[in-house]
């Protein structure tokens, strides 16, 4: 656009300044190329802005297909470790279950173990008592 204005004011002065036919004509053929190089440039301006929006515009689709590839592998990623942090809670919930099913049988052995040994200390006691009653 700043190259055109310039040709164009060119254009103008050399018809204002012509004052006899041949000077005129010379004019008005000069003018008349400056108009056709003004509209060349107009048209390679154009055609120059066309071409950076079509690329404007393939980049846009590039970008978001390339948004849309990474939103989902992180989706995948997402539900694969939603379905890891599922199998880590059954595993969780079967040991849970297995505690729980184990832990009244060692409660029991325990309680047996304890009255095992009172009674073992029971008799030791009966005994010593006995041994202390004949002397």
């Amino acid at each position: 656009m700043n190259r055109i204005l310039p040709l164009l004011a060119t254009a103008l002065a050399l018809g204002l300044t012509a004052c006899n036919q041949p000077d005129r004509d010379q004019a008005r053929e000069e003018t008349a190329r400056a108009a056709d190089h003004a509209a060349a440039a107009a048209d390679h301006a154009a055609a120059a802005t066309e071409t950076a929006a079509a690329s404007a515009v393939e980049a846009a689709r590039e970008a978001g297909a390339d948004a849309e590839v990474k939103a989902q592998a992180a989706a995948a990623r997402s539900e694969q470790a939603l379905d890891e942090a599922a199998v880590a809670t059954r595993d969780a919930a079967g040991r849970a279950a297995d505690a729980t099913r184990d832990a009244p049988a060692r409660a029991a052995d325990a309680t047996a173990d304890a009255a095992e040994k009172a009674a073992i200390r029971a008799r030791a006691a009966a005994n010593e008592a006995e041994r202390k009653a004949q002397n």
